[in-house]
Order: structure tokens, then sequence, then C-alpha cells
């Protein structure tokens, strides 16, 4: 008899990790299924706006956000720019890929402030950037306010919507289907980033262009994510500190007046973060936009 209950127990304790294997299986193929789901939610949504508000930009006649400006401001645009060219700036033009429909575009979100695009890979990085209220919505939701893990790309809240600061950071997750910032890490490889230094960030605005100068892992709460009110000596020396951590080496000339954007991701450590850093070399700078909008240069400049 004391045998049988020996075997007894020991079937029902089989019979027990059998339905804990199943049912650490059945999880685990949850959780694979839900991932798969998500990652196919967040490439239907951004392509779908994509293909709806963005087109190649073939060099054909487009409308420009210049036109907006009357001719008096178009005048103090120009002027501007002829100081800082004389100053010793050096702006490196070039065509944007893209052309976005910004008016029908945040008709779908009024809190999207500019399109990021960078031709680097595979899979290009091509995404509307957000800006909300605080910098933990946009974290797990879409730009169309829907909930999803990926969230958005968005700017950092306390930066000027028009990205006229001295420094905007621009954040994104890093998935790994290398989906909305999951492909920035390839550009602290030499190679890649001796092909493809750039990155434009798209406005209603204007179109901006950015040369990267930057790129490393850093924590979490580095003074990377330094903000800035105004340029000069102490910004100058902030760029040049970032610089000499780079991964990728260049000799970009900087300045105090430079123009800053850092793209900011994830990493494998949940204390490190992977960043591109790049200042804005086209004509079109956002501050100089900025400046022709204020009534009081205007009335200095008369």
């Amino acid at each position: 008899m004391a045998k049988r209950k020996k075997k007894k127990a020991g079937s029902v304790f089989l019979t027990i990790l059998l339905l804990i294997f199943l049912g650490v299986f059945a999880y685990s193929g949850y959780k694979l299924i839900r991932i798969y789901l998500d990652y196919k939610a967040i490439g239907d949504e951004y392509h779908a706006i994509e293909d709806a508000y963005t087109s190649e930009n073939t060099g054909g006649e487009e409308k420009t956000a210049e036109e907006s400006f009357t001719e008096e401001e178009k005048d103090i645009i120009t002027k501007e720019l002829e100081r800082l060219k004389q100053d010793g700036m050096v702006f490196e033009d070039a065509e944007p890929p893209l052309v976005v429909d910004f008016e029908d575009l945040r008709k779908e979100n009024p809190d999207i402030v500019g399109w990021i695009y960078v031709d680097a890979f595979p899979e290009t990085i091509s995404y509307p950037i957000c800006r909300g209220e605080d910098n933990d919505y946009y974290l797990h939701h879409t730009f169309r306010k829907t909930y999803l893990f990926s969230g958005a790309i968005f700017e950092n809240c306390e930066n000027s919507a028009d990205f006229s600061d001295p420094h905007t950071i621009i954040y994104g997750h890093n998935m790994k289907n290398r989906s909305m910032f999951g492909n920035l890490k390839f550009l602290k490889e030499q190679e890649r980033y001796d092909e493809h230094p750039y990155f434009w960030i798209l406005t209603p605005d204007g179109n901006y262009r950015y040369k990267i100068f930057a790129a490393f892992d850093t924590n979490y709460n580095s003074d990377v994510y330094t903000l800035f009110s105004i340029g000069g000596s102490d910004f100058l020396s902030w760029e040049e500190d970032l610089r000499t951590r780079s991964a990728v080496k260049n000799d970009i000339p900087l300045r105090g007046d430079d123009l800053v954007v850092t793209l900011s991701t994830c990493t494998a450590n949940s204390s490190v973060r992977c960043v591109i850093i790049g200042k804005c070399v086209s004509s079109a700078r956002p501050d100089v936009r900025k400046l022709a909008k204020e009534d009081d240069f205007k009335k200095e400049s008369k």
C-alpha cells in the first residue's frame, strides 16, 4: 500500500509540473503574439501617415514656408543671414528629401511640430515629431493619441516648438524591430557616419538640415541633456566637450551661436542612452525665422 501512495504522489507531482509548463508556454506565446501585434500596429499606423501626408521631393514646384512671410520679414531674414555669413557662418544647403503636408497633418494632431528624417539605413527613420505638455504622454501614445508601448517621436516639452533654442532634444524608443529610433545606434559606427552625417527636421516654417558632430552612449541624467536659454562661450564649451566623447571623429566647426539637436533613445541598459547630436547647417535657420516675426527686432531694424 505504501508503494502505491508514493506512486500516486509522484504522478500528481508530474501533473502539476506539466500544468505549470503549459501555463508558462501559453503565457510566453501570448507575450510573443502581443509583441508581434504591437510591432504590426507601429508599422501600420506610421506607414499610413507617411503615405497620406508626405511625398518624395522631386525638385518640382512646391509651396514653401517663405511664401507666408511679408516682404519686410524676408528682408530681415536676408540681412541676418548675410550678417552670419560675414561673421564666418558656413551653410550646407541641400534639397529636403520629403514634402510634408503639415496643414492636413496637424488636423490629425495639432501637437505635431515637425517631421524627423534620417536616411542612413535600409529602414529610413521617418516620423512625425510631437510635443506634449509633459515628457510622459507621448512615451506610450502614438501621434494619433492611441495607447501603444512604442509611443511617438517627441520633442522635449521645455523646448520651443519651432526648434529655435540653442539645444533641442528629441526622444524616441529603441524598438527591437528597428522601428522608431531603433537604427540610431548604427550612427556610432564611423563608416556609417561617414556615409550619412546628416539628418533633417522638416517643419511648417522651414526645412532644417543638421550635421552630426557627436554620437555616443551616456547616462540618462548626464549633462548632454542640458538646455540653454542663450548661446555663447559656455554653450560652445559644452558642444566641444560632447565631441571629445564621440565614438565618431570629425572636424565640423562649432560655434557659440549654433543650433543643436540631440536625438536620444534607450539602450539595453536602463540607465544608459544613445545620443546622436547635430548642428543646423542650412541657411533656413529657425532662429532667423523667429527673429523676423519679432516686432521688437523689426522696430530696431527700421
